[in-house]
């Protein structure tokens, strides 16, 4: 298959997904890097994980999780609920 053709452009497109990710879990500290081969990646390096990758066949790259609350919505939280207990104090 020669390079540029649309069978390698789609497998190139997935592989780049599912990098980014592995890359955003990683970053953000997220479980769930071992299903996506964190431990591949880490000890045999980019070429030995695109190559496990592509030795599965054809795997739809997993939706990425909903994002955890940040800080400021925990922040809100706290303060929301001693609002209340306050006013039900009162």
């Amino acid at each position: 298959m020669a390079a540029g053709e649309p069978a390698a452009e789609v497998a190139d497109t997935a592989a780049a997904q599912r990098y980014e990710q592995l890359r955003r879990q990683a970053l953000d500290g997220q479980p769930g890097g071992a299903r996506l081969g964190l431990a591949v990646l880490q000890r045999e390096g980019v070429a030995a994980w695109m190559a496990a990758w592509s030795d599965l066949g054809a795997v739809a790259p997993a939706e990425a999780p909903p994002p955890s609350p940040t800080t400021a919505d925990a922040v809100v939280g706290v303060l929301a609920s001693m609002a209340l207990a306050c006013a039900g104090a009162g």
